[in-house]
Protein backbone atom coordinates (compact mmCIF):
# COMPACT_ATOMS: atom_id res chain seq x y z
CA UNK A 1 0.00 0.00 0.00
CA UNK A 2 2.77 2.50 0.66
CA UNK A 3 4.28 1.70 -2.58
CA UNK A 4 1.53 3.02 -4.09
CA UNK A 5 1.66 6.95 -3.41
CA UNK A 6 4.82 8.38 -4.37
CA UNK A 7 3.98 12.19 -3.84
CA UNK A 8 6.12 14.50 -6.36
CA UNK A 9 6.13 16.81 -2.84
CA UNK A 10 7.86 15.04 0.33
CA UNK A 11 5.66 16.25 3.40
CA UNK A 12 8.55 15.30 5.99
CA UNK A 13 11.48 14.59 3.84
CA UNK A 14 14.84 16.46 4.40
CA UNK A 15 17.13 17.04 2.00
CA UNK A 16 19.23 14.06 2.21
CA UNK A 17 19.25 10.66 5.31
CA UNK A 18 21.66 11.38 7.61
CA UNK A 19 24.16 8.97 9.98
CA UNK A 20 23.72 10.12 13.07
CA UNK A 21 27.15 9.50 15.51
CA UNK A 22 26.58 10.45 19.26
CA UNK A 23 29.16 10.48 21.88
CA UNK A 24 32.21 10.79 19.34
CA UNK A 25 34.61 13.47 21.42
CA UNK A 26 37.70 13.06 19.70
CA UNK A 27 35.65 12.55 16.23
CA UNK A 28 37.33 9.80 15.57
CA UNK A 29 34.74 7.96 14.37
CA UNK A 30 33.04 10.60 12.32
CA UNK A 31 36.52 10.90 10.31
CA UNK A 32 35.84 6.96 9.86
CA UNK A 33 32.76 6.77 8.74
CA UNK A 34 33.20 9.80 6.37
CA UNK A 35 35.80 7.55 4.28
CA UNK A 36 33.20 5.37 4.20
CA UNK A 37 30.32 6.62 2.58
CA UNK A 38 31.63 8.42 -1.42
CA UNK A 39 29.16 7.94 -3.77
CA UNK A 40 25.80 8.07 -1.24
CA UNK A 41 23.85 10.73 -0.99
CA UNK A 42 23.77 11.18 2.78
CA UNK A 43 25.01 13.57 5.58
CA UNK A 44 26.75 13.18 9.07
CA UNK A 45 25.54 14.69 12.13
CA UNK A 46 27.11 14.74 15.48
CA UNK A 47 24.43 15.76 18.16
CA UNK A 48 25.47 17.49 21.41
CA UNK A 49 23.00 15.81 23.50
CA UNK A 50 20.53 12.79 23.60
CA UNK A 51 17.38 14.66 23.00
CA UNK A 52 18.92 16.29 19.97
CA UNK A 53 20.03 12.84 19.00
CA UNK A 54 16.49 11.27 19.75
CA UNK A 55 14.87 14.37 17.24
CA UNK A 56 17.19 14.00 14.82
CA UNK A 57 16.94 10.05 14.81
CA UNK A 58 13.93 10.09 13.17
CA UNK A 59 15.49 11.31 9.89
CA UNK A 60 18.65 8.76 10.18
CA UNK A 61 19.26 5.89 7.94
CA UNK A 62 22.49 4.91 10.68
CA UNK A 63 22.80 5.59 14.02
CA UNK A 64 26.20 5.51 16.15
CA UNK A 65 26.54 5.58 19.74
CA UNK A 66 29.97 5.82 21.34
CA UNK A 67 29.32 4.01 24.76
CA UNK A 68 32.33 3.68 27.21
CA UNK A 69 32.02 0.51 29.34
CA UNK A 70 29.01 -1.80 30.23
CA UNK A 71 27.81 1.31 33.16
CA UNK A 72 28.36 4.08 30.75
CA UNK A 73 25.12 6.41 31.00
CA UNK A 74 25.04 5.98 26.80
CA UNK A 75 23.32 2.47 27.47
CA UNK A 76 19.69 3.68 27.86
CA UNK A 77 20.06 5.90 24.46
CA UNK A 78 19.06 2.42 22.39
CA UNK A 79 16.33 1.81 24.91
CA UNK A 80 14.58 5.35 23.99
CA UNK A 81 15.41 5.72 20.47
CA UNK A 82 13.36 1.82 20.31
CA UNK A 83 10.55 3.98 21.80
CA UNK A 84 10.13 6.14 19.16
CA UNK A 85 7.83 5.43 16.72
CA UNK A 86 8.93 5.93 13.16
CA UNK A 87 12.96 5.51 13.57
CA UNK A 88 14.07 2.86 10.96
CA UNK A 89 18.13 3.44 11.78
CA UNK A 90 20.02 0.56 12.99
CA UNK A 91 21.07 1.30 17.03
CA UNK A 92 25.00 0.21 16.57
CA UNK A 93 27.38 0.53 19.54
CA UNK A 94 31.07 1.31 19.36
CA UNK A 95 32.91 0.79 22.23
CA UNK A 96 36.46 -0.24 23.34
CA UNK A 97 35.48 -2.37 26.10
CA UNK A 98 37.25 -5.78 25.41
CA UNK A 99 35.49 -7.95 27.61
CA UNK A 100 33.17 -10.23 25.65
CA UNK A 101 30.56 -10.67 29.26
CA UNK A 102 30.62 -6.90 29.28
CA UNK A 103 29.71 -6.14 25.76
CA UNK A 104 27.02 -8.92 25.74
CA UNK A 105 25.41 -6.35 28.11
CA UNK A 106 26.02 -3.93 26.08
CA UNK A 107 24.24 -5.27 23.16
CA UNK A 108 21.20 -6.42 25.11
CA UNK A 109 20.53 -2.67 25.82
CA UNK A 110 18.37 -2.54 22.84
CA UNK A 111 21.69 -2.28 20.34
CA UNK A 112 21.37 -3.63 16.96
CA UNK A 113 24.93 -4.17 16.38
CA UNK A 114 28.32 -3.70 18.87
CA UNK A 115 31.87 -2.96 17.16
CA UNK A 116 35.35 -1.99 18.40
CA UNK A 117 36.75 0.94 16.98
CA UNK A 118 39.85 -1.52 15.34
CA UNK A 119 37.48 -3.14 13.03
CA UNK A 120 36.18 -0.20 11.43
CA UNK A 121 38.71 -0.29 8.81
CA UNK A 122 38.53 -4.02 7.97
CA UNK A 123 37.28 -4.53 4.48
CA UNK A 124 34.64 -7.17 6.55
CA UNK A 125 33.29 -4.26 8.17
CA UNK A 126 33.54 -2.31 5.49
CA UNK A 127 31.23 -4.43 3.64
CA UNK A 128 28.85 -4.67 6.74
CA UNK A 129 28.61 -0.96 6.80
CA UNK A 130 27.18 -0.58 3.49
CA UNK A 131 24.69 -3.25 3.53
CA UNK A 132 23.27 -1.62 6.54
CA UNK A 133 23.42 1.77 5.49
CA UNK A 134 21.67 0.92 1.68
CA UNK A 135 19.08 -1.30 3.94
CA UNK A 136 18.58 2.11 5.99
CA UNK A 137 17.93 4.31 3.14
CA UNK A 138 15.70 2.21 1.79
CA UNK A 139 13.77 1.43 5.38
CA UNK A 140 13.91 5.71 5.88
CA UNK A 141 12.78 5.70 2.37
CA UNK A 142 9.63 3.27 2.87
CA UNK A 143 8.85 5.29 6.07
CA UNK A 144 8.76 8.65 4.59
CA UNK A 145 6.50 7.25 1.91
CA UNK A 146 4.31 5.39 4.97
CA UNK A 147 4.17 9.31 6.15
CA UNK A 148 3.11 10.91 2.77
CA UNK A 149 0.09 8.03 2.67
CA UNK A 150 -0.87 8.67 6.11
CA UNK A 151 -0.96 12.37 5.80
CA UNK A 152 -2.63 11.84 2.71
CA UNK A 153 -5.38 9.75 4.55
CA UNK A 154 -5.41 12.41 6.91
CA UNK A 155 -6.17 15.32 4.39
CA UNK A 156 -8.77 13.02 3.28
CA UNK A 157 -10.80 12.14 6.43
CA UNK A 158 -10.64 16.65 7.65
CA UNK A 159 -11.83 17.59 3.88
CA UNK A 160 -15.87 18.06 3.07
CA UNK A 161 -15.42 16.31 0.40
CA UNK A 162 -16.06 12.72 -0.41
CA UNK A 163 -13.28 10.64 -1.94
CA UNK A 164 -13.11 7.20 -3.74
CA UNK A 165 -9.54 6.61 -4.84
CA UNK A 166 -8.92 4.02 -8.04
CA UNK A 167 -5.91 2.12 -9.68
CA UNK A 168 -4.17 1.80 -13.13
CA UNK A 169 -7.00 -0.53 -13.12
CA UNK A 170 -9.88 1.73 -11.91
CA UNK A 171 -10.44 -0.92 -9.13
CA UNK A 172 -11.14 0.65 -5.65
CA UNK A 173 -7.85 1.23 -3.92
CA UNK A 174 -9.18 3.86 -1.06
CA UNK A 175 -12.65 5.00 0.08
CA UNK A 176 -13.53 7.98 2.25
CA UNK A 177 -15.56 8.06 5.44
CA UNK A 178 -17.32 10.31 3.56
CA UNK A 179 -18.20 8.32 0.90
CA UNK A 180 -19.50 5.56 2.96
CA UNK A 181 -22.04 7.97 4.60
CA UNK A 182 -23.03 9.26 0.92
CA UNK A 183 -23.60 6.13 -0.22
CA UNK A 184 -24.64 3.99 3.11
CA UNK A 185 -26.09 0.82 1.25
CA UNK A 186 -23.56 0.42 -1.31
CA UNK A 187 -20.83 0.18 1.65
CA UNK A 188 -20.41 -3.40 0.75
CA UNK A 189 -18.85 -3.02 -2.73
CA UNK A 190 -16.73 -0.11 -1.43
CA UNK A 191 -13.84 -2.09 -0.87
CA UNK A 192 -10.43 -2.37 -2.24
CA UNK A 193 -10.30 -4.32 -5.39
CA UNK A 194 -14.14 -3.49 -6.97
CA UNK A 195 -14.17 -2.22 -10.52
CA UNK A 196 -15.44 0.78 -11.46
CA UNK A 197 -18.44 -0.71 -13.29
CA UNK A 198 -19.73 -2.16 -10.18
CA UNK A 199 -19.05 0.66 -8.44
CA UNK A 200 -21.29 2.58 -10.67
CA UNK A 201 -23.85 0.21 -11.08
CA UNK A 202 -24.15 0.22 -7.01
CA UNK A 203 -24.25 4.14 -6.70
CA UNK A 204 -27.21 4.12 -9.64
CA UNK A 205 -29.74 1.70 -7.99
CA UNK A 206 -29.28 3.32 -4.40
CA UNK A 207 -30.08 6.74 -6.46
CA UNK A 208 -32.93 5.15 -7.97
CA UNK A 209 -31.50 6.36 -11.12
CA UNK A 210 -32.27 3.49 -14.04
CA UNK A 211 -31.10 3.53 -17.59
CA UNK A 212 -33.88 5.29 -18.83
CA UNK A 213 -33.35 8.01 -16.55
CA UNK A 214 -31.94 11.73 -18.21
CA UNK A 215 -29.02 11.67 -15.80
CA UNK A 216 -28.07 7.62 -16.36
CA UNK A 217 -26.17 8.13 -19.53
CA UNK A 218 -24.05 11.11 -18.77
CA UNK A 219 -23.48 9.36 -15.26
CA UNK A 220 -21.96 6.52 -16.95
CA UNK A 221 -19.82 8.85 -19.39
CA UNK A 222 -17.85 10.00 -16.39
CA UNK A 223 -17.68 6.59 -14.46
CA UNK A 224 -16.38 4.79 -17.57
CA UNK A 225 -13.60 7.61 -18.69
CA UNK A 226 -13.06 8.94 -14.95
CA UNK A 227 -12.19 11.63 -16.41
CA UNK A 228 -13.68 15.89 -16.35
CA UNK A 229 -16.25 16.74 -14.00
CA UNK A 230 -20.27 15.75 -13.94
CA UNK A 231 -22.72 17.81 -11.88
CA UNK A 232 -26.32 16.09 -10.85
CA UNK A 233 -29.09 16.79 -8.57
CA UNK A 234 -30.72 13.66 -6.14
CA UNK A 235 -33.99 13.55 -6.14
CA UNK A 236 -33.92 15.20 -2.81
CA UNK A 237 -33.15 18.24 -4.39
CA UNK A 238 -29.74 17.82 -3.42
CA UNK A 239 -26.98 18.98 -5.81
CA UNK A 240 -23.65 17.32 -6.26
CA UNK A 241 -20.49 17.82 -7.73
CA UNK A 242 -17.99 14.83 -9.18
CA UNK A 243 -14.62 15.33 -10.53
CA UNK A 244 -12.09 12.89 -11.72
CA UNK A 245 -8.36 14.18 -11.29
CA UNK A 246 -5.29 11.77 -12.44
CA UNK A 247 -2.65 10.86 -9.64
CA UNK A 248 1.18 11.85 -10.28
CA UNK A 249 2.90 9.15 -12.59
CA UNK A 250 -0.51 7.70 -13.48
CA UNK A 251 -0.82 5.95 -10.45
CA UNK A 252 -4.73 6.21 -10.71
CA UNK A 253 -7.79 8.62 -10.08
CA UNK A 254 -9.44 10.34 -7.56
CA UNK A 255 -12.94 11.07 -7.71
CA UNK A 256 -13.86 13.13 -5.44
CA UNK A 257 -17.92 14.59 -4.74
CA UNK A 258 -18.83 17.87 -3.53
CA UNK A 259 -22.14 18.82 -2.57
CA UNK A 260 -22.75 22.24 -4.13
CA UNK A 261 -26.59 22.69 -3.06
CA UNK A 262 -26.01 26.20 -1.50
CA UNK A 263 -23.46 27.13 -4.32
CA UNK A 264 -26.64 25.94 -6.72
CA UNK A 265 -29.39 27.72 -4.63
CA UNK A 266 -27.74 30.77 -4.02
CA UNK A 267 -26.90 30.64 -8.31
CA UNK A 268 -30.58 29.80 -8.78
CA UNK A 269 -31.64 32.93 -6.28
CA UNK A 270 -29.02 35.35 -8.48
CA UNK A 271 -30.48 34.21 -11.76
CA UNK A 272 -33.99 34.65 -10.64
CA UNK A 273 -33.27 38.14 -9.59
CA UNK A 274 -31.58 38.89 -12.61
CA UNK A 275 -34.31 37.63 -14.48
CA UNK A 276 -36.55 40.05 -12.08
CA UNK A 277 -34.33 43.26 -12.77
CA UNK A 278 -34.54 42.25 -16.72
CA UNK A 279 -38.10 42.15 -16.63
CA UNK A 280 -38.37 45.59 -14.85
CA UNK A 281 -35.69 47.47 -16.83
CA UNK A 282 -37.81 45.62 -19.94
CA UNK A 283 -41.26 47.08 -18.29
CA UNK A 284 -39.55 50.78 -17.45
CA UNK A 285 -37.77 50.41 -21.32
CA UNK A 286 -41.79 49.86 -22.29
CA UNK A 287 -43.48 52.28 -20.54
CA UNK A 288 -41.21 54.47 -21.64
CA UNK A 289 -41.70 54.21 -25.22
CA UNK A 290 -45.57 53.80 -25.01
CA UNK A 291 -45.51 56.80 -23.48
CA UNK A 292 -43.41 58.28 -26.33
CA UNK A 293 -46.02 56.96 -28.45
CA UNK A 294 -48.69 58.07 -26.79
CA UNK A 295 -47.12 61.52 -26.92
CA UNK A 296 -46.65 61.39 -30.26
CA UNK A 297 -50.26 60.05 -30.82
CA UNK A 298 -51.56 63.13 -29.00
CA UNK A 299 -49.93 65.60 -30.87
CA UNK A 300 -50.76 64.11 -34.56
CA UNK A 301 -54.68 64.26 -33.18
CA UNK A 302 -54.51 67.53 -31.88
CA UNK A 303 -53.85 68.32 -35.64
CA UNK A 304 -57.69 67.52 -37.18
CA UNK A 305 -59.71 69.37 -34.09
CA UNK A 306 -57.33 72.62 -34.46
CA UNK A 307 -57.13 72.74 -38.41
CA UNK A 308 -61.22 72.75 -38.17
CA UNK A 309 -61.06 75.29 -35.70
CA UNK A 310 -58.18 77.17 -37.43
CA UNK A 311 -60.38 76.56 -41.08
CA UNK A 312 -63.91 77.96 -39.87
CA UNK A 313 -61.99 80.95 -37.82
CA UNK A 314 -60.46 82.43 -41.20
CA UNK A 315 -63.61 81.71 -43.25
CA UNK A 316 -65.74 83.65 -40.40
CA UNK A 317 -62.64 86.18 -40.64
CA UNK A 318 -62.92 86.83 -44.51
CA UNK A 319 -67.43 86.68 -44.71
CA UNK A 320 -67.91 88.10 -41.29
CA UNK A 321 -70.00 91.26 -43.22
CA UNK A 322 -71.94 88.91 -45.61
CA UNK A 323 -71.74 85.55 -43.57
CA UNK A 324 -75.84 84.51 -43.25
CA UNK A 325 -76.49 83.96 -40.01
CA UNK A 326 -77.32 80.29 -39.89
CA UNK A 327 -74.36 79.53 -41.58
CA UNK A 328 -72.45 81.83 -38.76
CA UNK A 329 -73.85 79.80 -36.60
CA UNK A 330 -73.51 76.48 -38.02
CA UNK A 331 -69.70 77.74 -38.08
CA UNK A 332 -69.50 78.47 -34.64
CA UNK A 333 -71.18 75.33 -34.04
CA UNK A 334 -68.79 73.58 -35.74
CA UNK A 335 -65.52 75.29 -33.71
CA UNK A 336 -67.11 74.51 -30.53
CA UNK A 337 -67.11 70.84 -31.08
CA UNK A 338 -63.66 70.78 -32.36
CA UNK A 339 -62.51 73.01 -28.73
CA UNK A 340 -65.14 70.40 -26.71
CA UNK A 341 -63.00 67.70 -29.03
CA UNK A 342 -59.57 69.14 -28.21
CA UNK A 343 -60.49 69.43 -23.97
CA UNK A 344 -61.55 65.64 -24.41
CA UNK A 345 -58.54 64.45 -25.99
CA UNK A 346 -56.57 66.98 -23.44
CA UNK A 347 -58.56 65.29 -20.55
CA UNK A 348 -57.62 61.77 -21.81
CA UNK A 349 -53.65 62.87 -21.63
CA UNK A 350 -54.25 64.18 -17.87
CA UNK A 351 -56.18 61.34 -16.32
CA UNK A 352 -54.55 58.59 -18.91
CA UNK A 353 -53.31 55.78 -16.62
CA UNK A 354 -50.37 55.33 -19.59
CA UNK A 355 -48.23 58.44 -17.99
CA UNK A 356 -48.09 56.41 -14.50
CA UNK A 357 -47.80 52.83 -16.18
CA UNK A 358 -47.33 52.56 -19.24
CA UNK A 359 -50.56 51.05 -20.06
CA UNK A 360 -54.14 51.95 -22.54
CA UNK A 361 -57.24 52.02 -20.81
CA UNK A 362 -60.66 51.38 -22.42
CA UNK A 363 -63.32 53.36 -20.80
CA UNK A 364 -66.41 52.09 -22.41
CA UNK A 365 -69.68 54.10 -23.01
CA UNK A 366 -72.92 54.12 -24.94
CA UNK A 367 -72.93 56.59 -27.61
CA UNK A 368 -75.08 57.25 -31.38
CA UNK A 369 -72.21 55.05 -33.03
CA UNK A 370 -74.25 57.00 -36.83
CA UNK A 371 -74.75 60.25 -35.27
CA UNK A 372 -70.92 60.20 -34.48
CA UNK A 373 -70.00 59.07 -37.82
CA UNK A 374 -72.20 62.40 -39.21
CA UNK A 375 -70.48 64.54 -37.26
CA UNK A 376 -66.92 63.00 -38.64
CA UNK A 377 -67.64 63.02 -41.99
CA UNK A 378 -69.34 66.94 -41.73
CA UNK A 379 -65.78 67.88 -40.07
CA UNK A 380 -63.98 66.51 -43.40
CA UNK A 381 -66.57 68.09 -46.24
CA UNK A 382 -66.23 71.52 -44.14
CA UNK A 383 -62.38 70.51 -44.06
CA UNK A 384 -62.13 69.72 -47.92
CA UNK A 385 -64.38 71.50 -49.95
CA UNK A 386 -63.78 69.19 -53.13
CA UNK A 387 -64.25 66.05 -52.08
CA UNK A 388 -67.40 63.91 -52.05
CA UNK A 389 -68.08 62.38 -49.03
CA UNK A 390 -70.57 59.85 -49.18
CA UNK A 391 -71.84 57.69 -46.18
CA UNK A 392 -74.56 54.75 -46.08
CA UNK A 393 -75.12 54.26 -42.65
CA UNK A 394 -77.52 50.88 -41.99
CA UNK A 395 -77.61 49.81 -38.69
CA UNK A 396 -80.48 47.82 -36.34
CA UNK A 397 -79.44 49.97 -33.66
CA UNK A 398 -77.04 53.07 -34.07
CA UNK A 399 -76.16 52.70 -30.04
CA UNK A 400 -72.94 50.89 -29.11
CA UNK A 401 -70.60 50.21 -25.78
CA UNK A 402 -67.26 51.58 -26.75
CA UNK A 403 -64.82 53.59 -25.84
CA UNK A 404 -66.26 56.67 -27.48
CA UNK A 405 -62.71 58.79 -27.81
CA UNK A 406 -60.68 55.69 -29.13
CA UNK A 407 -63.19 55.17 -31.66
CA UNK A 408 -63.42 58.71 -33.00
CA UNK A 409 -59.45 58.69 -33.45
CA UNK A 410 -59.80 55.86 -35.78
CA UNK A 411 -62.46 57.09 -37.70
CA UNK A 412 -60.58 60.75 -37.99
CA UNK A 413 -57.84 59.10 -39.08
CA UNK A 414 -59.28 56.68 -41.82
CA UNK A 415 -61.60 59.84 -42.75
CA UNK A 416 -58.50 62.48 -43.31
CA UNK A 417 -56.70 59.75 -44.76
CA UNK A 418 -58.83 59.04 -47.43
CA UNK A 419 -59.55 62.33 -48.06
CA UNK A 420 -55.46 63.20 -48.17
CA UNK A 421 -54.97 60.94 -50.61
CA UNK A 422 -57.54 61.85 -53.25
CA UNK A 423 -57.63 64.52 -55.82
CA UNK A 424 -59.31 67.85 -54.46
CA UNK A 425 -61.48 68.09 -57.57
CA UNK A 426 -62.40 64.62 -58.35
CA UNK A 427 -61.96 63.06 -55.00
CA UNK A 428 -64.99 60.50 -53.81
CA UNK A 429 -65.00 59.10 -50.08
CA UNK A 430 -67.31 56.45 -49.46
CA UNK A 431 -68.34 55.37 -46.06
CA UNK A 432 -70.10 52.73 -45.27
CA UNK A 433 -71.28 51.24 -41.97
CA UNK A 434 -73.16 48.41 -41.06
CA UNK A 435 -73.92 45.75 -38.42
CA UNK A 436 -74.89 42.20 -37.60
CA UNK A 437 -75.81 40.75 -34.67
CA UNK A 438 -72.07 40.41 -33.43
CA UNK A 439 -69.72 43.17 -34.79
CA UNK A 440 -69.99 46.43 -36.44
CA UNK A 441 -68.38 46.79 -39.93
CA UNK A 442 -67.32 50.60 -40.90
CA UNK A 443 -65.79 50.70 -44.78
CA UNK A 444 -64.01 53.52 -46.04
CA UNK A 445 -63.40 53.86 -49.69
CA UNK A 446 -61.46 56.30 -51.87
CA UNK A 447 -60.28 56.81 -55.54
CA UNK A 448 -57.18 58.05 -54.85
CA UNK A 449 -53.35 57.20 -55.66
CA UNK A 450 -53.51 54.10 -53.98
CA UNK A 451 -50.92 51.25 -52.59
CA UNK A 452 -48.58 49.42 -54.28
CA UNK A 453 -49.13 46.08 -53.44
CA UNK A 454 -45.60 45.06 -52.17
CA UNK A 455 -46.15 47.33 -49.38
CA UNK A 456 -49.48 46.84 -48.13
CA UNK A 457 -48.31 44.74 -45.29
CA UNK A 458 -46.38 47.43 -44.08
CA UNK A 459 -48.41 50.64 -43.83
CA UNK A 460 -49.79 49.88 -40.37
CA UNK A 461 -46.17 49.98 -39.11
CA UNK A 462 -45.02 52.57 -36.56
CA UNK A 463 -43.72 55.62 -38.80
CA UNK A 464 -43.75 53.68 -42.44
CA UNK A 465 -45.17 55.58 -44.97
CA UNK A 466 -45.83 54.49 -48.54
CA UNK A 467 -43.70 55.25 -51.78
CA UNK A 468 -46.99 56.79 -52.97
CA UNK A 469 -46.98 59.43 -50.37
CA UNK A 470 -44.31 61.27 -51.38
CA UNK A 471 -44.96 65.16 -51.04
CA UNK A 472 -48.17 64.89 -49.14
CA UNK A 473 -47.85 65.51 -45.22
CA UNK A 474 -48.04 63.19 -42.58
CA UNK A 475 -46.14 61.46 -39.83
CA UNK A 476 -47.04 57.85 -40.45
CA UNK A 477 -48.61 57.48 -36.83
CA UNK A 478 -52.13 57.66 -37.67
CA UNK A 479 -52.31 54.00 -39.21
CA UNK A 480 -50.54 52.48 -36.86
CA UNK A 481 -52.37 53.82 -33.64
CA UNK A 482 -56.13 53.03 -35.74
CA UNK A 483 -54.50 49.11 -35.54
CA UNK A 484 -53.53 49.37 -31.90
CA UNK A 485 -56.91 51.37 -30.88
CA UNK A 486 -58.80 48.89 -32.88
CA UNK A 487 -57.07 46.01 -31.67
CA UNK A 488 -57.69 47.25 -27.82
CA UNK A 489 -61.69 46.67 -28.74
CA UNK A 490 -60.75 43.03 -29.91
CA UNK A 491 -61.15 43.96 -33.51
CA UNK A 492 -59.49 44.21 -36.48
CA UNK A 493 -58.62 46.55 -39.62
CA UNK A 494 -57.46 45.66 -43.18
CA UNK A 495 -57.10 47.58 -46.42
CA UNK A 496 -57.39 46.36 -50.04
CA UNK A 497 -55.63 48.64 -53.04
CA UNK A 498 -54.28 49.24 -56.24
CA UNK A 499 -51.99 51.38 -57.46
CA UNK A 500 -53.66 54.43 -58.57
CA UNK A 501 -57.50 52.94 -57.84
CA UNK A 502 -57.80 54.08 -54.63
CA UNK A 503 -57.79 51.92 -51.27
CA UNK A 504 -60.55 50.38 -48.86
CA UNK A 505 -60.19 50.07 -45.55
CA UNK A 506 -62.50 47.69 -43.64
CA UNK A 507 -62.95 48.12 -39.47
CA UNK A 508 -64.64 45.11 -38.08
CA UNK A 509 -65.28 45.78 -33.89
CA UNK A 510 -67.31 42.99 -31.69
CA UNK A 511 -70.58 44.74 -30.25
CA UNK A 512 -70.13 43.45 -27.20
CA UNK A 513 -66.85 41.74 -26.46
CA UNK A 514 -65.86 40.54 -23.19
CA UNK A 515 -63.67 42.70 -21.32
CA UNK A 516 -61.15 40.57 -18.57
CA UNK A 517 -59.25 43.00 -15.79
CA UNK A 518 -55.73 43.76 -18.00
CA UNK A 519 -57.67 42.58 -21.52
CA UNK A 520 -57.26 45.74 -22.73
CA UNK A 521 -53.74 46.80 -21.76
CA UNK A 522 -50.85 46.61 -24.05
Amino acid sequence: MADFFSSPIDLRKKASPVISIYGDVGHSLTRMIWELIPGYDVTISNPATPEALYEEAYDSAMVFVVVGSATDENLEIANKLSSINGVVADIIAITPEPDIRKRLHILAAKFDAIYNLDILSTQDFVQIFHHKLKKGIMRLHARLQEDEYTAFLGFLSVSADAFIVFDQQKRIFYVSEHYLRLYPRSREIFVRGTPVQRVFDSISREMGVGQHDPRYQAALQFWSTLKGQFEFMLDSGTHLRMTAVELPHKQGTIVSTTNITTYKNQEFALEKQQQELERALAAEQEAGLLQKQFISMVSHEFRTPLAIIDGNAQLIQRMKCSMPEEEMTKRLKTIRAAVSRTVNMMEAVLSSNLLKTGKLDLNREDFDFANLVTELCEEQRNLARGHNIQTEISMTSPVVNMDKKFITIILTNLLSNAVKFTDSENGVVQVTVSNTSRELIVKVKDNGIGIPEDEIDNIFMKFYRATTSSGIAGSGVGLSLVKELTHLHKGRISVKSKLGEGALFTLNIPQDFPLEQGAANR
